[in-house]
């Protein structure tokens, strides 16, 4: 089987369904992308937006890990935790990020002294001295940003005079004006684009946009390889526990971790024996994980709203796009014109729908086959 790209850190090793993955294989296009603009950044001493786009489970965060694990191999300095989207407009959550010290003013009777200054003062020197932080320090330096999606909603700046700071701490970032190498990693779900286009970053540079979706048959292949044998010490071949976990999986990389776990779990409990017996039960502890996955995804919504979704796209082939005058039209059989778009808006931003095409479309295969079974209209 392929050894992976970038082999894990001892230190790093996580069994978690989010974060690092101990076997991580395949987006080696996007790995050799974001290390030319390293390479760049480096050279050039300026930097950019490499912003990560997918929907919930593509593995945004474990690919985040991978691109810091590179950085780092190539001498640059990175954030002591992956940053809030605050900190791009407030000082003192960017030092906390980066590890720094946050010096308070005294006055001279003990007492913490306040300066109250108008807003628009306090905005200019939010900038300068986010700015000034940035740029400052010797090695090249990588911002990593999770969950970016949320930079345009619950984290947006909530005042104009801090819009104005992230959008011109984000512009100097993206065209390279701080003179030190800096670059902004950004993963979040598929409104993050048009979070970051409302803040003055409307257009990425090709290799710097990812729009992340399902492994390769290989990738999704070797790490259920290494699960099996290096996690679970499976005794003997594996090819038959392989191919009747990929036909579940459907190289969803939170479903291929999920059901890997499993695997591993009950051969490291069972002395790495492999039975038809375990299997059936690694698939069904697998199929139970994943329905409680879909679940936890729509919590948010009640049946009759996920029922009118699906009156409009279940007969669609899985993946395939629907019009969004579609969707909005079946939404609004039941509700008024402002729900059906405060819902559409809703269904978007829980990456339950995502641009696809000329339309919308459910973007995991697997959750839009378990939405029509349950919520279809046979259901």
């Amino acid at each position: 089987m392929p050894k992976s790209q970038i082999p894990p850190a001892a230190s790093t090793k996580s069994t978690h369904d989010r974060g690092p993955t101990p076997y991580f294989h395949g987006r080696g296009r996007i790995l050799r992308d974001f290390t030319k603009q390293l390479k760049l950044a480096a050279e050039e001493k300026d930097g950019t937006v490499f912003l990560i786009q997918g929907a919930p489970g593509s593995g945004k965060t474990a690919l985040l890990h991978e691109c810091e694990k590179l950085a780092l191999a190539n001498g640059w300095e990175t954030t002591k935790k992956k940053i809030y989207p605050q900190a791009l407009w407030t000082p003192s959550e960017l030092r906390k990020s980066l590890g720094q010290n946050i010096r308070a003013k005294f006055s001279g009777t003990g007492g913490v002294m306040i300066q109250v200054a108008p807003i628009g003062v306090k905005a200019e020197w939010a900038q300068k001295t986010t700015l000034s932080i940035l740029g400052s320090g010797k090695k090249p330096l990588l911002l990593q940003l999770d969950e970016a999606q949320t930079i345009g909603t619950t984290n947006a700046p909530h005042t104009p005079e801090l819009k104005s700071v992230a959008t011109n701490v984000l512009q100097a970032i993206h065209n390279g004006e701080l003179g030190r190498p800096v670059v902004l990693i950004a993963a979040g779900l598929g409104t993050t684009s048009d979070a970051f286009g409302a803040l003055g970053i409307s257009r990425f540079a090709e290799s710097c946009f990812v729009e992340l979706g399902a492994l390769s048959r290989e990738s999704e292949r070797a790490v259920i390889y290494d699960w099996l044998t290096k996690e679970g010490g499976a005794q003997g071949n594996p090819a038959a526990w392989i191919d009747a976990i990929v036909q579940e999986t459907h190289q969803w990389p939170r479903h291929v971790h999920s059901y890997a776990k499993h695997a591993a779990e009950h051969l490291k409990e069972n002395g790495g024996i492999m039975t038809t017996q375990g299997l059936n039960a690694v698939i069904e502890s697998g199929q139970e994980g994943r329905k409680q996955y879909y679940k936890q995804r729509v919590s948010k919504f009640y049946g009759d709203q996920l029922q009118r979704l699906m009156s409009s796209i279940s007969n669609n082939p899985l993946g395939e796009p629907i019009s969004r005058l579609a969707i909005i039209s079946s939404l609004a059989q039941t509700y008024d014109d402002d729900k059906a778009e405060d819902l559409l808006k809703d269904f978007i931003e829980k990456g339950i729908l995502e641009k696809s095409g000329k339309g919308l479309s459910i973007p995991i295969p697997s959750m839009h086959a378990w939405l029509k079974e349950e919520y279809g209209a046979s259901s």
